[in-house]
């Protein structure tokens, strides 16, 4: 299985797109649908760097990618593993798998085949100031970050 020509010329696109907004983004494994990710670094407007991995679904672009905080570890508050939450609404948070975070960043029902990468990128820069400040005060993330209307 290979990737056809249009999701080819969009994975192009992609990183072309990539290479302006987000410099340290690449795409990586990008052969074999369904194993392609990108992969980079954030740093917080306070300075702390997490890693990021967005995973390029093998029927690109019609579903929504998954979005993993590697590292660092995080952990809420209250020092809790955000792993051990499980899904979250209030933190915005997916079921881990892999003992990674995944974050909520597009439901399915607002998924449209036209948001980049770029712009998931963007809502996850976002959810990362918005959990700095669920660490300052307490709150959760979607004290900062409202969930999408339908």
């Amino acid at each position: 299985m290979a990737w056809s020509s249009q999701q080819s010329a969009r994975l192009r696109l992609e990183t072309d797109i990539l290479s302006r907004y987000f410099p340290t983004f690449s795409l990586r494994d990008s052969i074999i649908p369904g194993h392609a990710v990108v992969e980079g670094t954030m740093r917080s407007n306070a300075g702390h760097e997490y890693v990021i991995r967005l995973h390029v679904p093998a029927d690109l672009p019609n579903s929504v990618p998954v979005v993993e905080i590697i590292s660092p570890i995080l952990k809420d508050r209250f020092g809790h593993s955000l792993v051990d939450l499980g899904t979250s609404y209030s933190m915005h948070l997916l079921k881990p798998e892999n003992g990674v975070v995944r974050i909520c960043h597009y439901s399915a029902s607002h998924w449209s085949p036209n948001v980049t990468f770029t712009k998931v990128l963007l809502k996850i820069r976002a959810w990362i100031e918005a959990y700095e400040g669920h660490l300052d005060s307490g709150f959760p993330i979607d004290h900062y970050l409202p969930h999408m209307q339908a």
